[in-house]
């Protein structure tokens, strides 16, 4: 374990994932953390917020409804943000602010695969209640969620095929012995009733009609996901479950997000030291 000794700081936490209150148990050790559990940011949790004065906030991963004008208090120096929205982005420029974005950190990002491919392996046995076994997968994607994905359900026997765009991608796959096919042609060439399509690519590409032509559209790509028309007449067959660590493992996942800040007060550290 990473070990930083930071004196007098605070720490304020926003959100409402399961994993956050293991982040505040992390990190309670060397700072004052206080858990604001919301994804509202109004008038309360401004007020409240600035009444503790935190010199570090960590905002959630997924974007707040903000119902007020967002402003963080003149002691924040250190922000820790998810995802990148635009609410948030004069706070991060504020006063010189340092800001870490900890979905762009790379071992964090690595091992949150790990947890997001056991964690959609649990979904699949409590909602379908069948086995992996024998079973046909179709992974959109091969980023780093769609690689360890392929990986456990190949390792427990199911039949993996991998669809992207990407040349480079395709053959990287083919050389793991996973089928392969273009996404363009996805839906004309592997339509199969008992198929279950598996999406990782975080952006709208498959239209809702297409749907029918699968077993089960299960979409890991954050919100809105992978359907052209999110908005209304979402298929049946259609299923987008989000954040599968906080939700399977909240303890794991809130012990590698304590890791990626503690890193990254750690560089501070050196670099105050400097």
């Amino acid at each position: 374990m990473i070990q930083v000794v930071i004196m007098n700081n605070k720490l304020a936490i926003i959100g409402t994932d399961d994993r956050l209150q293991y982040l505040k148990d992390e990190l309670s050790e060397n700072l004052e953390v206080k858990l604001f559990s919301t994804m509202v940011w109004n008038d309360e949790v401004e007020n409240a917020i600035h009444d503790f004065q935190p010199n570090i906030v960590f905002m959630p991963i997924q974007a707040m409804k903000m119902e007020r004008p967002f402003a963080l208090p003149s002691t924040c120096e250190l922000l820790f943000v998810g995802k990148k929205y635009e609410e948030i982005e004069d706070a991060c420029n504020e006063n010189n602010r340092k800001v870490f974005y900890y979905l762009e950190d790379e071992p964090w990002i690595w091992d949150n695969a790990n947890l997001t491919a056991e964690g959609f392996i649990n979904y699949f046995y409590l909602n379908e209640k069948q086995s992996v076994y024998n079973k046909r997968f179709i992974i959109t994607g091969y980023g780093r969620v769609g690689k360890r994905l392929a990986y456990a359900l190949h390792h427990l026997g199911a039949k993996v095929i991998i669809s992207v765009r990407s040349e480079n991608q395709l053959f990287e796959a083919k050389s793991y012995g996973y089928e392969i096919e273009a996404l363009d042609y996805v839906i004309e060439k592997l339509k199969d009733p008992t198929v279950y399509l598996v999406n990782t690519i975080p952006s709208k590409w498959l239209s809702n009609e297409d749907t029918i032509f699968f077993n089960k559209i299960i979409d890991l790509a954050s919100k809105p996901g992978c359907l052209l028309d999110s908005s209304e007449n979402i298929p049946e067959n259609y299923a987008n479950p989000t954040s599968l660590p906080g939700m399977y493992f909240p303890q794991d996942a809130g012990n590698l997000l304590a890791r990626s800040v503690r890193t990254q007060l750690a560089l501070l550290e050196g670099d105050n030291l400097c």
